[in-house]
């Protein structure tokens, strides 16, 4: 492990990649690996260094980032409350406070990192109610704007990419998160199954090789395609100001609400279970590749 460090130079082989080092004492380092895997973000300098591309669609929306000391204590229970003008999260954590992610235009979030503490309280309570009583201290905000990085490839000569890597989603639903970490679950399958070849097929434990990572492209496929066109849809919807959607919109948030049917399948979207689940999202160990089989929900 080399940290603090970044990758200096790239240069990819047919049979292996050099990767050079720099610590942050100074020292120059040099490594090979069969595999890289990208997973340094929406602006990846390992994905670029592969010549893979990114569209990018700005949402002209800004993620207001904090921490908030609500009066009631939240159970451990999660909130998100959609709104014409953009989602509002709470995430509880372990001490009574929550995380909040409050999405804005992102003209209006330039002057809402000006505010006061108390006029910034006073905006979130406006937006998400007394569910969990009145607010009563609020940390430091970090704003972040928003969009949908898209990478082109999943996978090129000798590298993986996965997670904000591989796509960079809004936090609309908060689906991002596990969709990384099943490209990471998936990849690490995968390679697992290698290195659990019988003795006289140990030629094809290229970690690297191009049915490898054919195979994970195949795997992430539908399960990002999904994620990726219901969130940005999700976006979309909500930000459209005609009557006639914002009415459908909140019929459709109700039967999500009541409707036991529409919530599983939610739940099945969001944890990717409608095609094969990697043995890490099942809790499974991972194992030969012959023990793979039945492992689509």
């Amino acid at each position: 492990m080399y940290c603090p460090a970044r990758v200096s130079r790239l240069m990819p082989g047919e049979d292996s990649v050099e990767l050079g080092i720099s610590e942050a004492s100074g020292t120059e380092s040099s490594i090979r690996a069969q595999l890289v895997v990208a997973a340094d973000g929406t602006e990846s300098a390992v994905r670029s260094a592969f010549g893979v591309s990114a569209e990018v669609r700005d949402y002209e929306q800004t993620a207001l980032i904090t921490t908030v000391l609500p009066r009631r204590f939240h159970e451990h229970v999660a909130y998100e409350r959609f709104t014409a003008e953009g989602p509002l999260a709470m995430l509880p954590l372990t001490d009574g406070r929550c995380t909040l992610v409050l999405t804005l235009h992102r003209s209006l979030a330039q002057k809402a990192m000006g505010w006061s503490d108390e006029e910034f309280l006073a905006e979130v309570q406006r937006r998400f109610g007394f569910r969990l009583g009145r607010f009563l201290r609020v940390g430091r905000r970090v704003a972040y704007p928003l969009s949908l990085t898209c990478a082109k490839r999943t996978s090129a000569a000798r590298c993986a990419i996965i997670g904000n890597a591989a796509q960079g989603l809004h936090p609309v639903a908060g689906m991002g998160f596990n969709l990384g970490l099943r490209d990471a679950a998936c990849l690490a399958e995968l390679i697992a199954e290698r290195c659990c070849v019988q003795p006289e097929q140990r030629q094809s434990r290229d970690f690297g090789a191009s049915a490898m990572l054919s195979a994970y492209d195949a795997w992430r496929a539908a399960d990002r395609g999904e994620i990726i066109a219901f969130t940005d849809g999700l976006v979309r919807l909500f930000s459209n100001p005609l009557g006639a959607v914002q009415r459908l919109r909140n019929l459709g948030l109700l039967a999500f609400d009541l409707l036991p049917p529409a919530k599983a399948a939610l739940s099945s979207l969001s944890t990717g279970a409608a095609g094969r689940v990697p043995k890490l999202a099942r809790g499974v160990a991972l194992g030969p590749a012959s023990s793979t089989a039945g492992a689509t929900a």
